[in-house]
């Protein structure tokens, strides 16, 4: 009886299953006619057999034909994905139903007529099925349909994984035909002990049809596992529409109907093309965009081309369609004649075709002009807008990319480029780096290698990569370039200009840690100070020295901050009395760390890192606080001299910070005089002079400090509002042996008292000195032959008391 109970389920689980390989119209045509056979013989199947197939355990026919008739409906729903199906076996079912009862009461009426002939002796009792019994049972069939399709929607909802989203439809499954099998006696016959026990005796056999009808589902899942996934993301049921009347159905038909007119209209407009296409290659239809991108067709039928095999490349292959037939493949594609036009072609499914197979939806976007444009960023990103030659972001990326081989970095800098921009114009300028660029291309191309990379880093400035050891034949590119560069540049037909280059090298015998660009970059400005023009090679102490100098800024700030830089005072001494006139302040520093740093170590760097303002203001404040308190302790007044830098000056604010010290202080501002090198006014007469005219009305004194080194004219002692000179050390070093220096000394001298300036010797150290100096009138003294710079304490006993001077012998 087992193997006749498997050989029934068998059969009745082939054919739906068989019928999930037809496509189209042809599948839903076998679908009908099945359901609808297994329905009609299911209402008589009970009456015909039962199998006893263990103690206790009988299946009848016509719970076989039940449970085929669930199997195959769900099976039916999901492998169309329609929800209409349901509303189509909901009618099946009721039209099932009344046939069911007319047959029945036709047949038992006919069979227990007088004179019918019943040759086999069919009992009419076989016919006298209830009506209420075929009823009930054809609505029970239709609850239990919706209650596992209300199952199915509320669970995919919860969007679970696949493997327990299968699990839970099939357990629906199985426990609503059971379910079926313990409500359709109670809702029958009603509830008492004598059916109870015959519904729970029989349960095994429903629980087993149940199980088995629910192994088929579980194949159709691993079988058609991506029909089974389609149908969990198709569109969600609108229960209203199972319930909704023909006009409903007629307007909401009618309103897809607009949908699909609207999505054609985009079809046709889009910019994009659009193409279905089938699992051949062949396009089924293409909108003019598409035509148009690919050159094809007219639009007519038939006159599309076989297939798109070679319409699309990527990688340098063909495009083909997607491996799994339900796959959306998107990618960069070249296309077009030649392949030289890109694009982006997704490749989406589109289900079954009218003609059976898959179909695939092509769009296809044009991006020649994104490409384009964003080929122009990339190249003006990576190149320099003027000479068109590679940026720094460039040299970068190839030092970056360089790993054991040996190479050279040149820094390229033009010798005062400034003055062709403040001369000509940057008109000018531009052109003369236009021509020195397309030189040292000419340069690369021809003597170097592909990989060697020339790029303009910014300003006047250009490097060279040159990717070999040699230092031979890099000596040689850079005589090359100095040649080159050492010709003049026509900038026009009246106009040529000279400028020569100064450059630096880092010879690298493999890339490493060290930043090459900065050792070539230490390298150029090691031969900028020396000689311009010249070329620079990297050594270890220029980087070193660069260090040193980023420590001792760091430092300088801080001790800055925290007030740890002293203020020494040199004093000045009358040239023929010998008593002391007034003081010069001075910084210096005792780090903790470097110990004594002199100033001409700590200056330099304060210079270069902006802190030659707040240096200043640091010695101005301490100086005229110090004066104001030897005044306050009774010691007589005495000039009290503070050097100013030319960025002070030009760019500090000085006047307003000097107004508001002598305020702060209460120092005198005819006691005070601020030193100014040349430097701070050669060639800036017209921006210096109005400064100094504010000092003066301030009521300070101005000296000129080292006077002579920096070859001012005459001309601007006559101009300036000058009080005081003071001659540099280096023009007395020498007297008196060295005549030349006693000639120029004694003319600086003579000028001077000739334009009334006071004159002041820095750097005397010799009894000879003072002599020749006191002989030709100098006023003031100031060096080690009677003091160097000393403490504000130590300073203390030389200062005169009000109303009297003191006379400092030699040596003390």
């Amino acid at each position: 009886m087992f193997a006749l109970l498997i050989l029934q389920l068998i059969a009745f689980s082939l054919f739906p299953l068989y019928f999930t390989t037809l496509s189209g119209p042809l599948r839903q045509i076998h679908f009908y006619i099945y359901i609808s056979l297994v329905l009609l013989i299911g209402g008589f199947m009970g009456n015909v057999y039962s199998l006893p197939v263990a103690d206790g355990v009988v299946i009848s026919g016509g719970n076989l034909c039940y449970g085929a008739f669930m199997m195959t409906s769900v099976m039916f729903v999901w492998v169309e994905k329609d929800a209409f199906i349901l509303r189509h076996l909901v009618r099946l079912v009721i039209i099932v139903d009344i046939f069911n009862i007319v047959f029945s009461f036709l047949t038992q009426s006919i069979l227990r007529t007088d004179g019918v002939i019943n040759p086999h002796g069919v009992p009419p009792g076989m016919f006298e099925t209830s009506t209420f019994l075929i009823a009930l049972g054809g609505v029970l069939i239709i609850a239990e349909l919706l209650l596992l399709l209300f199952i199915f929607e509320f669970t995919r909802k919860r969007k679970q994984a696949l493997p327990v989203t299968a699990a839970i439809y099939i357990l629906s499954f199985v426990l609503v035909l059971v379910l079926d099998g313990i409500a359709f006696p109670f809702i029958a016959f009603g509830i008492n002990a004598e059916i109870a026990a015959i519904v729970f005796g029989g349960l095994t056999g429903k629980v087993l049809i149940a199980i088995a009808f629910g192994m088929p589902l579980a194949l159709f899942v691993l079988w058609k596992r991506q029909a089974f996934v389609d149908y969990l993301e198709a569109d969600t049921i609108r229960w209203r529409l199972l319930a909704s009347s023909s006009a409903d159905l007629i307007r909401e038909m009618a309103r897809k109907d607009q949908d699909v007119q609207r999505g054609d209209i985009v079809f046709k407009n889009s910019t994009d093309g659009l193409a279905v296409v089938a699992h051949t290659g062949a396009v089924l239809k293409a909108n003019p965009a598409f035509e148009r991108m690919l050159d094809i067709g007219d639009g007519a039928a038939g006159s599309y081309p076989a297939h798109l095999q070679e319409a699309f490349w990527s990688d340098g292959r063909p495009v083909p369609l997607p491996e799994g037939p339900k796959e959306t493949w998107r990618r960069e594609v070249m296309f077009g004649q030649g392949r030289n036009r890109p694009g982006i072609l997704s490749i989406t499914p589109a289900g079954e075709g009218a003609g059976g197979g898959e179909t695939y939806v092509y769009s296809l976007t044009d991006i020649t002009e994104q490409k384009n444009a964003q080929e122009r960023l990339e190249y003006l990103a990576s190149h320099d807008q003027l000479t068109g030659l590679a940026n720094r972001r460039v040299l970068d990326r190839c030092l970056a990319e360089l790993r054991d081989d040996a190479f050279a970095l040149i820094i390229i800098d033009l010798d005062h480029f400034k003055d062709v921009n403040d001369s000509y114009g940057h008109g000018a300028g531009d052109r003369v780096l236009q021509v020195v660029a397309g030189r040292l291309e000419a340069i690369r191309e021809q003597y170097l290698k592909p990989g060697d990379t020339l790029c303009r880093t910014g300003g006047d400035e250009f490097a060279l990569l040159v990717r070999s050891g040699d230092s031979g034949f890099i000596e040689g590119i850079l005589e090359k370039i100095q040649t080159a560069l050492g010709q003049t540049v026509c900038i026009d037909d009246n106009l040529e200009v000279f400028s020569s280059a100064t450059l630096g090298v880092s010879y690298k015998p493999r890339a490493g840690d060290r930043d090459a660009f900065l050792e070539a970059d230490a390298a150029l400005y090691e031969a900028k100070r020396n000689r311009r023009g010249s070329v620079g090679v990297y050594e270890d102490r220029l980087t070193a020295e660069s260090q040193k100098k980023m420590k001792l800024g760091v430092k300088l700030k801080n001790a800055l901050a925290n007030n740890l830089l002293e203020v020494h005072y040199q004093p000045q001494f009358d040239a023929v009395s010998h008593k002391l006139r007034g003081v010069e302040a001075l910084a210096r520093w005792t780090d903790p760390e470097l110990g004594v740093v002199p100033p001409s170590d700590f200056i330099p760097v304060a210079e270069g890192t902006s802190l030659i303002e707040a240096l200043g203001e640091y010695v101005l404040e301490r100086a005229c606080r110090d004066g104001r308190e030897w005044l306050g302790s009774g010691y007589a007044p005495i000039t009290v001299s503070v050097n100013v830098s030319a960025s002070q000056l030009r760019f500090g604010g000085f006047i307003s910070v000097l107004s508001k010290t002598l305020a702060k202080t209460g120092f005198p501002a005819g006691n005070l005089q601020i030193e100014i090198t040349e430097s701070s006014y050669i060639e800036r007469e017209n921006e210096v002079t109005p400064l100094l005219k504010e000092l003066k009305e301030l009521g300070v004194s101005i000296a000129i400090d080292d006077f002579g080194t920096g070859y001012s004219s005459f001309s601007y002692l006559r101009e300036m509002p000058w009080d005081c000179i003071k001659i540099d050390r280096s023009f007395i070093t020498d007297i008196p042996r060295d005549t030349q220096q006693c000639g120029l000394v004694s003319t600086i001298i003579t000028l001077a008292k000739v334009m009334s300036f006071k004159v002041v010797a820095e750097g005397v150290e010799t009894r000879g000195q003072l002599d020749f100096l006191t002989a030709w009138g100098c006023d003031l003294i100031q060096g080690y032959y009677f003091a160097k710079a000393l403490p504000k304490e130590n300073l203390l006993a030389m200062l005169p008391r009000d109303s009297e001077s003191v006379a400092l012998q030699p040596g003390l």
